[in-house]
C-alpha cells in the first residue's frame, strides 16, 4: 500500500459525502456549483462531477469547506464517515475508531481530561469554555427579557411588587453571568490567548468598567 493509495481513498470518501449530502439536499451538481459561487469561491460543476465519479485525485482545503458551508454540514462530515462507520483509516494504514478520529480532528477533551498546559490543545479547550460561557450569558439575558416582558402586563398592585423583586434577582444574577465573561476574557489575555471577538450587543463587555 502507497500514500498515493491513501490519499485516493480519502479523496473518494470527500466524494462520496459530497454526493450523499448533495442528493440529500436535493441539490443537482451545477445547484451545489452555484451554491459554491455565491459563497465568493466558483467551483464548476464539470469538477463536481469529475470528484464524485472518482477522476479527481485530490480536494483543495478550500474547496472542501465551501463544499462543507454550501451543504450545511461542518467540514469534519465531509473528511470522516460519521455515524456510517466504526473506525476510519486517518492516516496510511492507520486506523482509529471513529470517535478517536473525530476527537483527533477537533482537539475534543473529556470532561476531567484537561489538555496539557501551553499545548493547542489547551487553547481549543479554554476557547470552547468561553463559548459556554457566552452562551450561559445569553440564556440568562433572554429569560429576564422575557420575564420583564412578562411583568409588564401584570396589573395587580401585590404582584406587580413581587415580580418587581424577583427581576432585580434576575438583573443580578444576569450581571453576575457577565462579570464572569468579562473575567475569563481578561484571564486569556494576560495567558497570551485572544479571545473571540464580542457579538455587537456583547461588546461591552470589554469596555472598561
Amino acid at each position: 500500500m502507497t500514500e498515493h493509495d491513501w490519499q485516493g481513498r480519502l479523496t473518494q470518501q470527500v466524494a462520496d459525502a459530497v454526493r450523499d449530502y448533495r442528493k440529500l439536499r436535493g441539490l443537482s451538481a451545477q445547484g451545489l456549483a452555484d451554491a459554491c459561487a455565491a459563497l465568493g469561491h466558483a467551483i464548476p460543476r464539470t469538477s463536481i462531477a469529475n470528484l464524485e465519479n472518482g477522476r479527481r485525485s485530490g480536494v483543495e482545503i478550500a474547496e472542501l469547506l465551501v463544499f462543507a458551508k454550501a451543504l450545511g454540514v461542518p467540514p469534519i462530515a465531509l473528511i470522516l464517515p460519521i455515524g456510517m462507520a466504526g473506525s476510519v483509516e486517518v492516516l496510511p494504514g492507520q486506523e482509529l475508531p471513529i470517535w478517536d478520529a473525530v476527537s483527533w480532528i477537533t482537539a475534543e477533551t473529556l470532561i476531567g481530561e484537561e489538555p496539557e498546559p501551553g499545548t493547542v490543545n489547551e487553547v481549543i479547550f479554554e476557547l470552547r469554555a468561553h463559548a459556554q460561557a457566552i452562551s450561559t450569558l445569553r440564556r440568562a439575558i433572554e429569560f429576564a427579557e422575557e420575564a420583564r416582558r412578562g411583568a409588564n402586563l401584570i396589573r395587580d398592585p401585590q404582584q406587580r411588587a413581587r415580580n418587581d423583586g424577583m427581576l432585580e434577582g434576575l438583573g443580578d444574577y444576569t450581571r453576575g453571568y457577565a462579570q464572569d465573561v468579562r473575567e475569563f476574557r481578561a484571564r486569556l489575555r494576560v495567558r497570551g490567548i485572544e479571545p473571540p471577538t464580542l457579538p455587537e450587543d456583547l461588546k461591552y463587555l470589554d469596555a472598561p468598567e
